[in-house]
């Protein structure tokens, strides 16, 4: 529920002209980043990614790229709303899920809330 959230309040972005789509807002992203780095942040997207595409069939064939980006996600960039949406409430939920487990909740949301300051995290 956190992560639709979230989802909601800053809809994810692609610009057309890249390769691929984040599928994590930037606020996200750079918090993650800077609390783990960018090999930390790219290894827990992939992870993610790969829980997501259990769920999800049509991301099983999505790679991330070094740059942070998950490639051979088109379908979903074509397609404004509910499936691009579902898409990245599933990473993010299982990237949530992730540090929860790794870093604890209380840390998890210090994260979330640096990342998203106006948002409510209470359920």
């Amino acid at each position: 529920e956190l992560a639709r959230r979230l989802v909601a309040s800053s809809p994810i972005v692609s610009d057309p002209r890249m390769q691929g789509a984040t599928l994590v807002n930037e606020s996200l992203r750079d918090a993650l980043a800077q609390f783990a780095g960018t090999e930390g942040f790219l290894a827990l997207l992939r992870r993610a990614l790969a829980l997501a595409g259990a769920e999800l069939p049509a991301l099983q064939g999505a790679k991330v790229s070094a740059q942070g980006r998950i490639e051979g996600i088109e379908q979903f960039l074509t397609h404004a709303g509910t499936a691009r949406e579902e898409a990245a409430v599933a990473v993010t939920a299982h990237m949530l899920d992730l540090l929860v487990t790794l870093i604890g909740e209380p840390l998890t949301r210090r994260l979330v809330r640096q990342a998203y300051p106006k948002a409510s995290l209470e359920e």
